[in-house]
């Protein structure tokens, strides 16, 4: 099966990202954003889509959430299916990779039920003056500001979770 077309350059995308910080208007994000923990994703490509970990602290454990973005059949476009828990139904999320130099930085808007977060994923940390320009202005395209910006922290990743704390879904 060929990779996920990520500009025609899907492999490039896969590895190690940092979560530098994201742009919301989501409330719990603004509240809650002092208790922001340090993220990591590891992106593999399945076939046309990826498989997306994401690794980070939660009451000082380190938790795993393995999510399964599939391609849509448009460049730069995923979708994670909606779920149906316990708890209720889950609207998809939208993925779009708006952004990347594959080698530095990546840019990525996430929509789910009509909420927008705009996400600036690195490499490596920190990263330069140029990029978070340029995250802050995709930022404003979004129809957010500043305000809406939440950094988080550059060091305290996890390195692994152990069996106990690895999850097939997303984060509640």
């Amino acid at each position: 099966p060929p990779p996920p077309r990520l500009y025609g350059r899907g492999r490039q995308f896969s590895g190690t990202w940092l979560l530098v910080g994201v742009g919301s208007a989501c409330r719990f994000l603004q509240e809650q954003g002092h208790q922001a923990e340090a993220t990591r994703l590891h992106v593999t490509p399945q076939g046309a889509a990826m498989v997306i970990n994401t690794s980070r602290k939660l009451d000082g454990i380190c938790w795993q959430v393995r999510q399964l973005y599939r391609d849509t059949e448009v460049p730069g476009r995923f979708l994670l299916q909606g779920t149906d828990t316990s708890q209720g139904a889950r609207a998809p999320v939208h993925m779009v990779v708006a952004a990347t130099d594959y080698q530095g930085f990546a840019i990525l808007y996430l929509e789910r039920a009509k909420q927008l977060s705009v996400k600036l994923y690195a490499r490596s940390l920190p990263v330069s003056d140029s990029v978070l320009s340029v995250f802050e202005q995709q930022v404003k395209s979004a129809n957010l500001t500043e305000d809406q910006i939440l950094y988080f922290p550059k060091y305290g990743f996890c390195k692994a979770a152990d069996q106990f704390h690895i999850l097939d879904g997303e984060w509640a």
